[in-house]
């Protein structure tokens, strides 16, 4: 009848003792602090990005926030040796010293074990960080000494797959001198906005980060042959911001995914998805200069060691068998690839577009305009297509003109521009315009009085222009970037401007009969009528024209391309100004 009560007791004295051991232990489940995971984020975030980009500021504060979200029992020992070695290397990095120093102390205070950044140590950190291992006490027990499995970072020299948020499967190997591909899919519940590969050659002391492409359901990128130059193990590992701005990791810095380095692959050649498997490139010192079989050497056979996906401004900087389009190093082959020079440069190289444009002609002065016998200008009365055929008498004040710009009228055309090639900081083309000219003199069947323009009935309609031009900052198409350019060129047109003019006619209208005795509305003895009448200087019917403009791309293929150019008119000479405006296509 007194065992129940006993056995309840011994049971109760039981779990007390096994919960204060677990408790009093901290090697134990109840050592990781609550908040690790928090800290941690914080931690990644103001190293991988803040410190990474020179932003020391930034970077001290997600760590001061992170020590702040400790608090004093938050967060395991381990985490918090961790935090402190990384503000104090923070500290190092803007030459606070004495302050990196105080935060090691704290580290080795708190976790013994803790050690430096290996990709972020300096020889003055490493001298304070031997200063602070002299000052420290710990002040609390820090737990097993013993590395967990996997090395001492928690899994980078050992066999286990990196942690992080992204399920990842790195290839199995590569040999040296050719690009790694580098390929992740993610979950359809998240929206990619950036993915970066972050990765360290074998034997470098700093992480390269580059920027992957889509590539089928996932992202991809290669790791260019520069950095697959010898044997060893290439670590990497990948963040990927959705459109929340929240980062995801398959990996990490101190837990990173490897890829063998070999002479000879054991297995088959590894590619991106819907891609060749990428080319070995040769070693540079495979072909020194002057050595028999290495005498090609011109711009144009030069390539350089960026896998597919890598940013690029020019095809040299890919492989051979890559061309650098929209900006990237993608597979493909350009014209003439195998006999002459390659255009270079992330722009479109055909722009086909439509403008309207502006004639002003600088008017010549000069005297007689209306008599007939001087070849550059036609009079008309104001308003009507009848041309001036009366006699003018002199007479002060009349019959001539004074110079200046009047307008002439414009013309609308289609215009085609193909970029043909570099030439040194630009790009040199061709171009030709063809359209309708409006405004210009009136049309009339009446017979003219000189022979270079054989109908004024005819005013040619017709705008006709070939040109070679040269683009001063790249190609003359390229997205969100402002191109000047200048050209020189050929044409066919014609360009009439009109100046109101008084004429003193001792004859009526177009010479039907003599002016009455009587009228005398004009000076002198002779009789005369005052005329009103608009004076044509007509100039064509070819040009030469010299002018300069720019182009704006606002999209990969849409643009405005504005223009002034001067046309020298011949065979009648005249000087014409010509602004033009209009939008442009790009391919």
């Amino acid at each position: 009848m007194y065992l129940r009560p006993f056995g309840s007791f011994a049971a109760f004295a039981l779990s007390a003792v096994v919960m204060g051991g677990l408790c009093a232990y901290p090697g134990t489940a109840f050592a990781a602090g609550e908040k690790d995971k928090e800290a941690l984020k914080l931690h990644d975030q103001a190293m991988d990005e803040d410190y990474l980009a020179v932003e020391f500021d930034k970077a001290e504060k997600k760590l001061k926030d992170a020590l702040k979200k400790c608090g004093d029992d938050g967060c395991s020992p381990k985490v918090l040796g961790k935090l402190h070695i990384a503000l104090g290397t923070v500290y190092g990095g803007s030459n606070k010293l004495d302050k990196a120093k105080e935060e090691f102390v704290e580290a080795l205070k708190v976790d013994p074990n803790a050690a430096l950044l290996e990709s972020f140590t300096t020889p003055e950190l490493t001298k304070a960080f031997e200063e602070a291992k002299k000052q420290a006490k710990p002040s609390k027990p820090s737990g097993p000494s013993k590395p967990p499995p996997g090395g001492e970072d928690g899994g980078e020299d050992g066999g286990e797959k990196p942690g992080g948020d992204l399920e990842h499967t790195p290839i199995a190997e590569q040999a040296v001198n050719t690009p790694v591909p580098v390929y992740l899919e993610v979950g359809e519940d998240v929206t990619v906005e950036k993915a970066t590969l972050r990765y360290k050659p074998f034997g470098a002391t700093k992480w390269t980060s580059l920027e992957m492409q889509r590539v089928g359901k996932g992202w991809g990128v290669e790791i260019p042959c520069a950095d697959v130059t010898t044997t060893g193990d290439i670590k990497y590992y990948i963040v990927v911001t959705d459109d929340s701005g929240e980062q995801l990791k398959a990996g990490s810095q101190k837990d990173p995914y490897r890829v063998p380095i070999k002479r000879e692959l054991e297995g088959d050649e590894p590619s991106l998805p819907g891609k060749k498997p990428p080319r070995e490139c040769k070693a540079k010192e495979d072909c020194p200069p002057g050595l028999p079989g290495c005498e090609k050497t011109s711009k144009e056979e030069k390539r350089g060691e960026k896998g597919w996906g890598a940013t690029c401004e020019a095809d040299q900087e890919c492989q051979a068998g890559l061309i650098c389009q929209n900006g990237q190093c993608e597979e493909g082959k350009r014209e003439g690839d195998e006999t002459g020079p390659q255009p270079a440069g992330k722009g479109k190289k055909n722009i086909i577009g439509v403008g309207g444009q502006l004639d002003l002609m600088l008017i010549s002065s000069a005297e007689n305009v209306c008599s007939g016998s001087n070849d550059a200008y036609y009079c008309f009365y104001p308003g009507s297509s009848d041309r001036f055929f009366g006699d003018p008498i002199a007479a002060q004040g009349t019959n001539g003109i004074q110079g200046g710009f009047a307008p002439a009228g414009g013309r609308v055309f289609a215009s085609y521009d193909r970029e043909l090639v570099t030439l040194g900081s630009g790009a040199l083309g061709l171009g030709a315009r063809f359209g309708v000219s409006f405004g210009g003199h009136p049309s009339s069947d009446q017979q003219p009085p000189n022979s270079l323009h054989p109908s004024m009935s005819g005013f040619p309609p017709i705008h006709a222009e070939a040109r070679a031009w040269y683009s001063f900052m790249g190609s003359q198409f390229e997205q969100g970037q402002v191109r000047p350019f200048g050209f020189l060129g050929v044409g066919f047109a014609k360009v009439s401007a009109a100046v109101p003019v008084t004429v003193c006619d001792k004859l009526q209208k177009n010479g039907e009969d003599k002016i009455d005795p009587s009228d005398d509305s004009c000076p002198g003895s002779t009789p005369a009528v005052s005329r009103d009448l608009d004076a044509y200087q007509i100039s064509g019917l070819n040009f030469v024209s010299l002018g300069a403009g720019a182009t704006y791309a606002f999209t990969p293929n849409f643009g405005l391309t504005a223009e002034v150019k001067a046309m020298f008119m011949v065979t009648t000479f005249a000087v014409v100004i010509a602004p033009s405006i209009g939008p442009v296509f790009a391919f």
